[in-house]
């Protein structure tokens, strides 16, 4: 006979000590206390179950990197465990848009025009003094004639008109040749205005172009280390599970002995019964037919 068998029929023949649990649930609580305690000396790695960060992707370093390169900075040194930024070395201090801020400068200058001014511009300059000064000769070539047909040659009068034939030569001239250069000044000074705005626009541009480069390398690096998470996020859930998952079932099983252990009497009644339940029934019932008038006589 097993000792389950045994057990059963001292609990059916109530010879076991009163107030004691069940026998035949002796085994099967000291085996779930022996399983209980198995799991609870088991060690625990404190390291698989703590929570993680997962190590900074290499394209939000290099989104960092332009950035600081971009702000005149020199090379950055990362942690080699966590991948956070460390230290930042010595750089050039400029920033990557201020060469076209300070071309830009240069262009808006008092003088900077001279620089702008077109190299065929003196040639024209001295083209159009040769042919004017060949027409100045010209002229007086002409003059002289005139004066003899009018007997003015060599007089007071020749002399004035002489005079009157430079001086009008002279305002020429000086209005075409100072129409020129005001045309080559204006130019340059189109040329000069032209180039700032160029230099700016470049200078924004670049920065623009460089932000947009910053901004997809740290938005692909920050989903490339979200995912990095996830995946530590869940070898943790994992461990966590692994480790409560006996005592869960520990749990169950003391759920389920609870219930049977609560189910069983721990003892039968200490008292035997004295009265007959069915000669009690008779007597009570007699005892209401009789306060019914059931048994009166007339």
């Amino acid at each position: 006979m097993s000792i389950m068998e045994v057990a059963r029929k001292k609990y059916q023949a109530g010879t076991y000590a009163p107030g004691a649990p069940a026998e035949f649930l002796k085994p099967f609580g000291e085996q779930l206390a022996d399983l209980t305690m198995s799991e609870l000396r088991q060690p625990i790695d404190i390291g698989k179950i703590s929570p993680q960060v997962a190590q900074m992707s290499p394209l939000v370093q290099q989104a960092m990197q332009r950035t600081a390169s971009q702000a005149g900075l020199g090379q950055l040194t990362f942690d080699p465990t966590t991948g956070e930024a460390t230290g930042v070395g010595t750089g050039t201090g400029i920033a990557a848009y201020e060469p076209y801020l300070q071309k830009a400068e240069a262009a808006a200058g008092p003088t900077a025009y001279q620089s702008y001014m077109s190299p065929y511009q003196q040639e024209v300059l001295d083209a159009t003094q040769q042919l004017l000064n060949e027409q100045r000769a010209a002229g007086r070539t002409a003059l002289a004639p005139a004066q003899i047909e009018a007997g003015a040659f060599g007089q007071g009068r020749g002399q004035i008109a002489e005079a009157e034939y430079e001086r009008q030569r002279d305002v020429y001239d000086t209005g075409i040749m100072s129409k020129l250069r005001q045309e080559g000044y204006l130019a340059a000074q189109d040329r000069a205005q032209q180039d700032m705005l160029n230099q700016l626009r470049l200078g924004a541009g670049q920065s623009a172009f460089e932000s947009g480069i910053t901004q997809a390398l740290g938005a692909t690096g920050a989903g490339a280390q979200q995912y990095s998470q996830s995946i530590l996020d869940a070898m943790r859930q994992g461990n966590m599970l692994g480790m409560n998952y006996p005592l869960e079932r520990i749990q169950a099983a003391t759920n389920i002995f609870g219930g049977i252990g609560a189910g069983v009497p721990s003892q039968f009644p200490t008292a035997p019964m004295t009265t007959n339940p069915a000669l009690a029934a008779t007597q009570a019932f007699a005892s209401i037919y009789g306060g019914l008038g059931g048994g009166r006589k007339e």
